[in-house]
C-alpha cells in the first residue's frame, strides 16, 4: 500500500511491490494508479524477502500503461542469482506499445462480474466493455464454476501460509530474527517467534504449520495443492483463442480502517479474492484506474496469457485512451 501511496502521491513515477496474492493491484486499485504483475519469473525476485515462494511476484505502479510498459523493460530478465527467473527475451514493450483496440479479442470474466454488488462499479465496468465493442473489440464471455471459485481463498491461504511457515522457520532468534530473552536455547525460540511477531503473522504461520504437520500434509497441504491445479486449469481455458480477460479488480473502493481492522478470519469471497487466480496460474495481470465513486478510486483487472505482456500492455493502453476519452481529459 505505501508503495501505492507514494505513486498516487507523485512522490515517485515508479514505485516496487511484491505480489503474492494481489498485494500491488489491490492496493493500485484502491489509489487510482496502474499496478503490474508480470507472469512468474519475468523479474528476478533476488533481494526480496520470501513469502510464498510458488506464489510471489515482484511487482509495480506506475502512473500510465506507458510507463509501466517501460519500467517493464528495465526490470525484467533473467537473474543467476534466482533460479526461478526466466530465459524468456525480454520486449521492447514502450516502443512497440499499439493502442489499437479493432480486432482485439477480449473475453470478460463474466463469474467475478456479475457477483458485484456496488453498483456504481458495475455501471462503470459495462460501459467500458460497450465501449470496447465500439472501438473494435471482439468481446466475448467467459466463466468459471463457482465451486472452485469459492475455494480461492482456502486454497491460497493453506498453501500461501505453510509456503510462509517454511521460508520463516530459521527467524528463531537464534540464527535470524529478533531475539527475546530466555533462560534455555528454547525458551529463547518460543519468546522469539512469539513476541517477536505480531498476533497476524503469528495467525498465519500458525494455519502454515498446522497444514505442514506430517498428519495433515495429505489432508491439507497436498489436496490444496491439487485443487490449485484444478484452478488453473479451469482459468487457462478462460484464455482460448482470446488477447486478454478483463473483469473488476476490487468489489468496493478502499474501506476505512474501522471496517477492515480484524478481518484475518472472516468469510472469503471470490469477488474479493479472485485476482488471485495470476498468482496461482503466474499468469500476467495488471490493473488501470477505472473511474471513482465518492471521490475513491476503482479499478479494472486486465490479464493475459504468459509472456504476453506485450498484449497486456496493448489492450490496457487502448483502454486507457478510450477512459480519457471518457473524461475528456
Amino acid at each position: 500500500g505505501g508503495s501505492a501511496v507514494l505513486t498516487a502521491r507523485a512522490a515517485a513515477p515508479l514505485a516496487i511491490g511484491t505480489d503474492t496474492g494481489d498485494s500491488v493491484r489491490k492496493p493500485a486499485s484502491y489509489n487510482g494508479v496502474v499496478g503490474v504483475k508480470p507472469t512468474y519469473g519475468r523479474i528476478s525476485r533476488y533481494g526480496i524477502i520470501p513469502y510464498a515462494s510458488s506464489l510471489d511476484h515482484v511487482g509495480y505502479f506506475t502512473t500510465s500503461v506507458k510507463d509501466a510498459a517501460a519500467a517493464l523493460e528495465i526490470l525484467a530478465g533473467r537473474d543467476d542469482h534466482d533460479m526461478t527467473s526466466s530465459l524468456e527475451p525480454v520486449g521492447e514493450y514502450e516502443a512497440c506499445l499499439n493502442p489499437n483496440l479493432a480486432g482485439k479479442k477480449i473475453a470478460v470474466f463474466d463469474t467475478v462480474a456479475d457477483a458485484l454488488r456496488d453498483e456504481a462499479i458495475a455501471a462503470a465496468f459495462q460501459k467500458l466493455v460497450s465501449d470496447l465493442e465500439s472501438a473494435g473489440a471482439e468481446v466475448t464471455h467467459v466463466t468459471m464454476p463457482e465451486q472452485l471459485m469459492d475455494l480461492i481463498a482456502p486454497v491460497y491461504k493453506t498453501i500461501a501460509n505453510s509456503e510462509a511457515a517454511a521460508n520463516h522457520s530459521n527467524l528463531d532468534g537464534i540464527r535470524f530474527g529478533v531475539r527475546k530473552p530466555g533462560e534455555s536455547v528454547e525458551d529463547v525460540m518460543t519468546a522469539s517467534r512469539t513476541a517477536g511477531f505480531s498476533s497476524y503473522v503469528r495467525a498465519r504461520f500458525v494455519i502454515g504449520s498446522y497444514s505442514l504437520f506430517e498428519e495433515n500434509q495429505d489432508r491439507l497441504f497436498r489436496k490444496a495443492q491439487k485443487i490449485r491445479r484444478l484452478i488453473c486449469e479451469a482459468y487457462a481455458s478462460l484464455f482460448r483463442n482470446v488477447d486478454a480477460v478483463i473483469c473488476p479488480a476490487a468489489p468496493t473502493v478502499a474501506p476505512l480502517l474501522a471496517e477492515s481492522s480484524d478481518v484475518r478470519f472472516g468469510q472469503d469471497e471470490f469477488v474479493e479474492e479472485h485476482m488471485q487466480l495470476a498468482n496461482f496460474s503466474g499468469y500476467p495481470s495488471m490493473v488501470i484506474p477505472l473511474g471513482k465513486k465518492d471521490g475513491l478510486p476503482f479499478a479494472v483487472e486486465i490479464a493475459a496469457k504468459p509472456f504476453e505482456e506485450q498484449t497486456m500492455f496493448d489492450v490496457a493502453a487502448g483502454m486507457e485512451a478510450l477512459l480519457k476519452e471518457g473524461r475528456h481529459e
